[in-house]
């Protein structure tokens, strides 16, 4: 680590970062910067067209004429744009794993054109994604159901996926770190190759759950915020062999008990009351 990289590697408390946590820094604040820019322009965006493109009584009562007035409202690029936004925001602080490994393999020169393929590779796949995930949420709306059994028609789809063997296969599968090439086509293949195969995996892991923001007309914002909270908690769990089972994430409620046994602690509440 250079110089000035050692100067700005300082902790808070004033003691030396270590190289390897200074790194993950360097990945970390600007996958947080864009997934807070793209928290923020959900937030302040008062149109959310995706989700009443999913929710629309249009689709109760379907005609070339109604489907061609909700075209002309929804534009399919505005509802691609949200759809990426809310990808953005809900996906960006799973990726520090993935992106510390393209850039621990690039060489320095590289280093930028690796991450932007790995990112369109990424984005593409999550594009692409989003159409079945939509077509999903239409089949519903066209299947005139009440909403507590739309309800809990995704809430069983939903649980069914998230017990299943498939399911933990695709979650090992974004744990994978493979070689990347160092030079010239190879090292540009690979890293759009590593964007697309993460996605693939992520999009197979993550799939469901995205049908509940879709579904939250009125609490979306809320939705994707728990949805994105609970996605990042499983995230955390170690891979483990695939088969039927209720698999919740342990890691971080064992972080938390931790966090919580250390606050309790006699010389915590000491120091807390000095």
């Amino acid at each position: 680590m250079s110089a000035a990289s050692a100067s700005c590697g300082k902790a808070t408390d004033g003691s030396t970062m270590t190289p390897a946590a200074y790194e993950r820094l360097q990945i970390r604040i600007p996958l947080a910067i864009a997934a807070a820019a793209a928290w923020a322009a959900a937030a302040l965006s008062h149109e959310r067209k995706l989700v009443a493109f999913c929710n629309s009584d249009v689709w109760t009562a379907i005609s070339l004429d109604q489907f061609a007035l909700a075209i002309t409202f929804s534009s399919p690029a505005s509802l691609a744009g949200e759809w990426m936004l809310m990808v953005a925001a809900m996906m960006m602080p799973m990726l520090a794993g993935a992106v510390g490994h393209v850039r621990a393999r690039s060489l320095p020169r590289r280093r930028k054109q690796s991450l932007a393929l790995f990112v369109i590779g990424y984005c593409a796949i999550w594009g692409a994604c989003g159409i079945p995930i939509v077509l999903a949420m239409l089949t519903l709306r066209l299947m005139q159901l009440s909403p507590v059994v739309t309800i809990a028609l995704v809430g069983s789809l939903i649980l069914i996926w998230q017990f299943s063997p498939a399911k933990q296969l695709c979650l090992n599968r974004c744990h994978d770190q493979p070689p990347l090439a160092a030079h010239g086509i190879a090292a540009d293949l690979a890293a759009l190759g590593y964007g697309v195969t993460q996605a693939i995996w992520c999009c197979g892991t993550c799939w469901a759950l995205m049908l509940v923001p879709l579904m939250a007309q009125d609490g979306h914002l809320f939705a994707m915020a728990a949805t994105s909270a609970y996605l990042i908690a499983e995230r955390l769990d170690p891979p483990r062999r695939p088969a039927w089972e209720i698999r919740w994430p342990s890691t971080i409620v064992r972080l938390l008990r931790f966090r919580l046994s250390l606050w309790r602690r006699p010389d915590n509440a000491g120091r807390v009351r000095a």
